[in-house]
Parts: structure tokens; sequence; C-alpha cells
């Protein structure tokens, strides 16, 4: 039995996981909130900090490492980037956070364009907190789910790069105990976008999503 697995309650993936057997594709960039797209389906968003591995991580559960463009340079992602998978979902990447190696201007108008799309997509279903399993929970993450709840997103919390810890405990005690301070509870899950551990009950969480009611507050 996985890590994740116990985490979802002992729960298979689902037959739902099978939506990710079809081609995702780019079907927009939005540098800023003007350029944001609306394609009336349902969205589901990966927010963390440069360099926690989203890319990597879109590409592995749409099977395709070309996908969304991986960099080693924090920061590569100056947009906000939209993926289509079978006219079904819509994959949101959204800039990283944190640490990108760019002009203070530039973070700024990041954050305006991140703020007003988890304020004003009524599209949004499930926003995905990455969060760096050999660096734990910052400050910085912190603020990110405080500003999740604020605009009532929910969201899970996905641990990145697995493949190099030996142990889930920690994280697992981490993640609980910062859960708890934000009266709130959610899913906490373990992946590696290089041996794939965590990927299947990932897709099966995000599929689910297609049938999740919309808020009523629209973009």
């Amino acid at each position: 039995m996985t890590n994740n697995e116990k985490v979802i309650n002992n729960k298979k993936s689902t037959d739902s996981s099978k939506l990710f057997r079809y081609q995702a594709k780019f079907v927009a960039g939005a540098m800023n909130i003007n350029q944001i797209p609306n394609f009336l389906l349902p969205e589901i968003a990966f927010i963390g900090k440069s360099n926690v591995g989203k890319s990597s991580l879109i590409n592995t559960i749409c099977n395709n490492k070309n996908l969304a463009k991986v960099s080693n340079i924090p920061g590569r992602t100056g947009q906000i980037n939209f993926f289509n998978l079978a006219d079904k979902l819509i994959i949101v990447d959204l800039p990283g956070y944190g640490f990108a190696n760019v002009p203070i201007s530039v973070k700024e108008q990041w954050e305006v364009l991140i703020s007003y799309y988890l304020r004003n997509s009524n599209n949004l279903r499930l926003v995905n907190l990455l969060i760096d399993s050999r660096r734990g929970i910052k400050e910085n993450d912190k603020k990110v789910a405080e500003l999740l709840l604020k605009n009532k997103r929910s969201f899970q919390i996905i641990f990145t790069k697995f493949d190099k810890v030996t142990d889930c405990k920690n994280l697992t005690d981490e993640a609980q105990n910062f859960l708890t301070t934000l009266h709130y509870s959610c899913n906490v899950m373990y992946v590696s976008s290089r041996s794939k551990e965590g990927a299947r009950e990932l897709k099966a969480s995000l599929a689910k999503c297609i049938i999740k009611p919309q808020r009523s507050k629209g973009r």
C-alpha cells in the first residue's frame, strides 16, 4: 500500500483517471488579466514556489514530457498557461512564487495576475498547492493557502519530488499541523514526476472535479 492510498482512505483510483489517456494541448497563455480566457470548462490549477516541479508534474499526469515547458531556472513560468484535456478539463499552470530571479515589478505583476484569477474564476474547481518534499512548508506557502481560503477555494497539498526523501511521516505531521492552524481539511498527497509514484491517485482526484459543482461567483 502506498502512502497516497493511506491518505485518501485506501480508495483505489477509479476509472475516471482514464481521462488522462487523452492528449492535452496548450490553448492559451495570459500575461495580464485581460488575457485570461473563459473556456466554460472545469479548471484545476497548480501553484507552488518557483522550481517546485509544477511543469514536470503536469507533464507526468498528462503523459507528455513536452506539454509544459520545464526549466531548472526558477521563475520561467511567467504567465498563466492553460491546457485543454479532451474538451472536458482545463489544466492551469500558475506562475511560481518565491525566489524567482526577476525584477520586483514583474513579481508584483504575477501576484496581481494570480490573485485576480483565484478571486474571479467561476470555472476553478480545485487548486493543487505544490510543496517540495525536501523543503517542507514555508512561510510563502502558508500565505498562498490563506489566500486560497480567503477566496473560498478548495485545495489539496501535493508534496513533489517525493523520490528524493526516504520517509513521509515528518511531512505528514507538518501538513496536518499546518492544516489544523488553518482550520481546514484536505487531501495530502506525495508524488514523484521521476518515479511516477502517486501519479495515479492524483489523476483520480483531479478527474473527480469534472462533476464538482461550480462556484456561484463568475468571471
